[in-house]
């Protein structure tokens, strides 16, 4: 009669702990794998989101597209199926305000997509969201609603992208006075392409890894963000430029990546790299800045 052998006990157990040890080592180096196959789509939304704001300029004699929602909006059509008294569909506003210089500065302008935020960081319902896409100047340029969205994004969160204030955005709050945000000047605000400088170096869109409403804002006048640092696929986030080129940007500041992480509002670096990363983005956004430099620190623009 043949006789089987079988393990014993310590070679099932030897052999349990190598496939233990084979995950160990495999399983981030597949989620790494899994968040940079996600940076590259995002990147590539980015992309796609840039060419349709060049399509719409093109379009329009060179006038940028309104990069800042106006809340709290219009009424969703009734065949978007959105909650009663929902007012999440993209606006133009059509009357000059005494005193509403944000509203004065975009009259007639569609903005390039609708109110998508309950408030602050939390997205409104999804068909809100659907109808804040499907409204706003840029969706009949570019019809895919997933575009809107980067895929490490939260549950329920269609919209996670941001122009930047520079960009015919939200200029009045990129300022630093005390006594109320004084805002960058108008004229760094641009409304028209014609007005841009070296194309190649100035954001347009950018992944600011929450949802939060109108224009990204950073400070103009002084050495602090205004909008937290973006963080987005680890240590950085997605950007796109106005010349329709995406890439990744990385912060080297251990500070930035802190304040980034803890959502930290008008933050002021304190070391030499967490002052360059600021002014990378600053020199971005507005083609200048309206301070001078630390003199103690060298900066270098951020690959």
């Amino acid at each position: 009669m043949t006789r089987h052998k079988a393990f014993t006990l310590i070679e099932l157990l030897v052999v349990i702990a190598i496939i233990a040890l084979l995950m160990a080592i495999l399983l981030p180096a597949l989620s790494r794998s899994r968040e940079q196959g996600k940076g590259i789509v995002c990147m590539s939304n980015l992309r796609q989101l840039t060419i349709a704001w060049i399509a719409y300029y093109q379009a329009n004699d060179e006038k940028l597209v309104n990069g800042a929602p106006i809340a709290p909006g219009d009424p969703c059509p009734a065949s978007m199926d959105c909650p009663p008294g929902t007012n999440c569909a993209a606006v133009a506003p059509t009357t000059m305000v005494p005193g509403a210089d944000f509203q004065n500065f975009h009259i007639n302008e569609l903005p390039w997509v609708g109110v998508a935020w309950g408030s602050a960081g939390i997205p409104a319902s999804v068909p809100c969201q659907r109808c804040a896409i499907q409204t706003g100047a840029l969706w009949r340029y570019l019809l895919q609603e997933k575009v809107y969205r980067c895929p490490t994004g939260s549950k329920g969160e269609l919209v996670t992208y941001a122009i930047v204030d520079a960009m015919n955005g939200k200029y009045m709050f990129s300022g630093c006075s005390t006594a109320g945000f004084t805002g960058a000047p108008p004229y760094l605000c641009l409304k028209t392409f014609t007005q841009l400088k070296n194309t190649a170096d100035r954001f347009v869109f950018l992944d600011e890894g929450y949802l939060s409403p109108d224009s990204f804002a950073v400070n103009y006048a002084c050495q602090s963000w205004f909008d937290p640092p973006m963080m987005r696929h680890r240590n950085g986030t997605n950007v796109s430029f106005t010349d329709g080129h995406s890439s990744r940007l990385l912060w080297r500041a251990d500070e930035t990546i802190r304040a980034g992480r803890k959502i930290t509002y008008n933050y002021t670096p304190t070391t030499c790299m967490g002052k360059n990363d600021l002014y990378n983005v600053q020199i971005r956004c507005w083609g200048r800045i309206g301070y001078t430099p630390d003199p103690a620190c060298k900066y270098k623009l951020n690959d």
